[in-house]
C-alpha cells in the first residue's frame, strides 16, 4: 500500500471510530460525501495494487524463463565447444573443427643396413581442418571445407643415408572448397579437393587401412635398394619400382556428384592442368554383408608426365562373421616412345572382431605386384601382415605392420627390403 492509501484508511477510521448508529445517521451530507470519496480512493488504490502485483508476477516469470534460456544456451555452447572448438560470426553458419595425429616408429632394413625413425604415417597423415555449413534454403545446402596436412618426418621419404633423419616439415593444402548440394540435383564443388577419380583404388572395409593400403610404398618408400652381389647402393627407391595408382588425387577442380540411385552414384571433374576424370561408385548391403566398389578413368593432362589415360578401381566386401576381402588395381597408359604401360594389382584378406567392449580388433594380410612403373621390365612385389586395435571411446587406433618388398629387374639384382611400423592415430 502507498502512503496515500494509508492516509485515506486512517482518515476513514477516524471518522467512523466511536460513533453510535444514531450519531452516524445524523452526520451531515458533507461527512457522507467525504466517506464515499474515501471509499472510492481506497478501491482504486486496491485495484492499482492488484494490477502491479500481477505485473510483478509476470515479470518474475519472464526473468526466470530468460535465466533458464541463458543457462541452457551457456550449457549448449560449452558442450558444442567440446565437439567443435570453433564458432562462426554468423548465427546460421555451423563450423566444425576436426583433425588427427598419426605418429609412428618405423624400422627399415635394405639388406646392407637398418635404421629406426620416428615418422608421421602418411597412410593417413596428421592434419586439421574446418567444415562450414549454412542452413538450407529451398532444399539447397551450402558448405565449405579447409584442411591442412602436416608431416614432420614422412614414412614415405626417410632412408638410411640422410645425414639427418628429418625430411623437412611439410604443410600441404588438402582442401579449400565451397560446395552446393541438393538431394534432387546432386552436389557441385569448386576449389581444392578430391578429383572425381580419387579414392577409386582405395575402397577398404577391413578396418586396417590406417596401416595397410594399396599404397604400400607409403610405409618405407624412401628406402634405397641395395645390390649385395655388386656391393653397391642403388639410386632407385622402393617407391620407384612399386607403386599404386589412385586417380588424380586432390586437385584444383570443379566437380559434380550425381544423386545416388539404388546404391549407385557417379562423379565427374575438370582440374587445372587440362585434366578430366570420371568415376562410378556402388554401396550396398545384403543380408548383413556390406559391399563397396568404385571405378575411375582419367585423362591426366599436364598433371602427370608422359601419361595418356589412367584406369583405376577397387572393391571390398565385409561378411557378417567379420571376414573381409579387398581388391585394387590400376593401369597407366604411357605416351613416351618405347615405354611400356604401367600396371599394378593388390589384394587383402582381413578379419574384424570385437573382443572387448567399446573396442574392435582387425587383422589382415595382403599381397601386391607392380610392373613398369619407372623402367620397362621392372617388377615389384610386396606382402605384409597388420593388426589394428580401435578403442572407440578414445577415438584412437593402435596399429602394427610388418612388410617385405621384393624387386625383379633386368638392370640389377636387389636385396629384399624389410620394414616394421607401429603407431597410433588419434582423431578429434
Amino acid at each position: 500500500m502507498t502512503m496515500k492509501h494509508y492516509a485515506a484508511a486512517a482518515l476513514l477510521a477516524a471518522l467512523t471510530a466511536g460513533s453510535t448508529p444514531a450519531q452516524a445517521a445524523g452526520r451531515t451530507d458533507v461527512d457522507a460525501d467525504l466517506l464515499r470519496e474515501l471509499k472510492r480512493m481506497i478501491e482504486q488504490q486496491q485495484i492499482q495494487l492488484d494490477r502491479q502485483a500481477a505485473e510483478i508476477a509476470a515479470l518474475k516469470e519472464q526473468l526466470a524463463g530468460a535465466g533458464e534460456a541463458l543457462a541452457g544456451k551457456a550449457d549448449k555452447a560449452e558442450m558444442e565447444g567440446l565437439d567443435e572448438a570453433a564458432y562462426s560470426s554468423f548465427d546460421n553458419v555451423d563450423v566444425r573443427f576436426y583433425g588427427q595425429f598419426d605418429p609412428a616408429l618405423l624400422w627399415a632394413d635394405n639388406g646392407e643396413s637398418s635404421k629406426t625413425y620416428v615418422v608421421d604415417n602418411v597412410h593417413s597423415q596428421t592434419r586439421f581442418g574446418l567444415r562450414a555449413s549454412v542452413a538450407g534454403i529451398d532444399r539447397w545446402n551450402l558448405g565449405g571445407r579447409l584442411e591442412i596436412g602436416i608431416t614432420g618426418n614422412s614414412s614415405n621419404d626417410v632412408n638410411q643415408y640422410y645425414t639427418y633423419d628429418a625430411t623437412g616439415d611439410t604443410f600441404k593444402l588438402r582442401w579449400a572448397e565451397i560446395s552446393f548440394s541438393d538431394d534432387r540435383y546432386g552436389k557441385l564443388s569448386l576449389g581444392k579437393g578430391d578429383s572425381a577419380s580419387n579414392n577409386t583404388a582405395e575402397i577398404d572395409l577391413s578396418g586396417t587401412s590406417v596401416a595397410m593400403q594399396d599404397k604400400t610404398l607409403w610405409m618405407a618408400g624412401g628406402t634405397l635398394w641395395y645390390q649385395s652381389a655388386a656391393d653397391r647402393l642403388s639410386e632407385l627407391r622402393v617407391k620407384d619400382i612399386y607403386n599404386g595408382f589412385d586417380g588424380l588425387s586432390r586437385t584444383d577442380r570443379i566437380r559434380y556428384d550425381a544423386p545416388e540411385i539404388a546404391g549407385f552414384s557417379a562423379a565427374g571433374s575438370y582440374s587445372s592442368g587440362d585434366a578430366f576424370d570420371g568415376s562410378l561408385w556402388y554401396t550396398g548391403e545384403f543380408a548383413g554383408t556390406s559391399l563397396e566398389a568404385g571405378i575411375g578413368i582419367a585423362n591426366p593432362g599436364d598433371l602427370m608426365e608422359d601419361a595418356e589415360l589412367l584406369y583405376t578401381g577397387s572393391a571390398s566386401v565385409l561378411f557378417p562373421v567379420g571376414f573381409s576381402a579387398t581388391f585394387s588395381g590400376g593401369l597407366l597408359e604411357k605416351s613416351a616412345a618405347g615405354m611400356d604401360d604401367a600396371a599394378f594389382w593388390w589384394a587383402k584378406l582381413g578379419y574384424l572382431k570385437q573382443f572387448f567392449d567399446n573396442a574392435a580388433t582387425a587383422f589382415s594380410i595382403d599381397y601386391g605386384e607392380a610392373q613398369n612403373y619407372t623402367l620397362n621390365d621392372d617388377t615389384g612385389t610386396t606382402w605384409a601382415l597388420a593388426a589394428v586395435h580401435n578403442v572407440y571411446p578414445w577415438h584412437t587406433e593402435f596399429y602394427a605392420i610388418y612388410r617385405m618388398y621384393l624387386a625383379d629387374s633386368d638392370s640389377a639384382d636387389f636385396d629384399d627390403v624389410n620394414a616394421f611400423m607401429a603407431g597410433a592415430r588419434l582423431k578429434f
